[in-house]
């Protein structure tokens, strides 16, 4: 059964202007509470920052990048697992994570715009690159295939990639019994997956074997019911950041159906409900002799 056809209310707005979250500087503080409950609900649901597959391959003096790091919680608690380290976390705005005072001496956080070319200083640097949640920055697959391209520049001969994304094919709403409706969340879930705008996420180890990666690996993670309930309050402040985004580019009206409908969403959540959008972990490792 074909999925229907949604108005241009959806996440597709997004289109064009590049990473539609945080962008109001004046609730910096909201949208990066959101990210640090993210990093802690992921945790809990992988069960792990680096993958077991990989965390034994890495010398205790490992050099590590993690890429859109935001406010740097996935880089500083993965710093105290290598405190002989070197961890540099990357984002084009670096205004969320913690003053350079305040980071370990393990630790530094920098400026790079995933857009550009790769500094020659950072070129076969790391022994492991993270990446974590680009779906809503990444757009076709000519800014993807450049994208892995850098990664694989980034590092060493021989290092590991593991790219963590949203799964949102199945994305689905999850109900505690077959009597309750929620049709707010099953809306706000037609809307979030956009006519398969962000399907390509499936396809990761695909382009990461186009471009000369091996060992390529892909594994899903869904919610756990102890979880079901933790997820969809961020997945609803995710959606209320879209929403504000939306009002102050102009789309009022757009703006006005989505926190009508995360408030329903509110209530449908109260009685039982919850919007599951699963996570998958892909991995990757550079060949040694390339």
């Amino acid at each position: 059964m074909s999925e229907p056809e949604v108005s241009k209310t959806d996440w597709s707005l997004s289109s064009g202007h590049g990473y539609i979250l945080n962008r109001a500087r004046t609730r910096n503080h909201i949208s990066s509470c959101r990210l640090n409950l993210q990093h802690y609900l992921w945790k809990e649901a992988l069960g792990f920052n680096i993958h077991p597959s990989i965390f034994p391959h890495l010398p205790k003096n490992a050099q590590i990048a993690d890429v859109a790091t935001g406010t740097a919680t996935w880089l500083l608690d993965v710093g105290r697992e290598f405190p002989d380290g070197k961890l540099v976390g990357f984002d084009k705005d670096i205004k969320q994570a913690p003053h350079e005072k305040w980071l370990p001496a393990n630790a530094e956080v920098r400026r790079w715009d995933i857009f550009e070319e790769v500094p020659g200083e950072w070129v076969e640097m790391f022994d492991f690159v993270h990446v974590r949640l680009l779906v809503l920055v990444l757009e076709g697959e000519s800014q993807i295939r450049e994208f892995v391209g850098k990664l694989m520049r980034m590092l060493k001969p021989g290092g590991y990639l593991q790219w963590d994304e949203l799964d949102c094919v199945n994305m689905h709403v999850k109900t505690a019994s077959s009597s309750t409706q929620a049709p707010a969340l099953k809306q706000i879930r037609t809307m979030s997956w956009a006519n398969g705008r962000y399907d390509w996420t499936l396809r990761i180890p695909s382009f990461l074997e186009d471009a000369g990666f091996e060992e390529m690996d892909m594994q899903n993670f869904g919610d756990e019911d102890r979880l079901v309930r933790a997820f969809n309050e961020q997945h609803l402040l995710t959606m209320e950041e879209f929403a504000d985004s939306l009002m102050r580019i102009g789309k009022g009206k757009a703006a006005e159906m989505w926190w009508e409908l995360i408030e329903r969403g509110e209530r449908e959540a109260e009685e039982g409900n919850a919007l599951c959008i699963p996570r998958v972990v892909c991995r990757g490792k550079k060949p040694v002799g390339r």
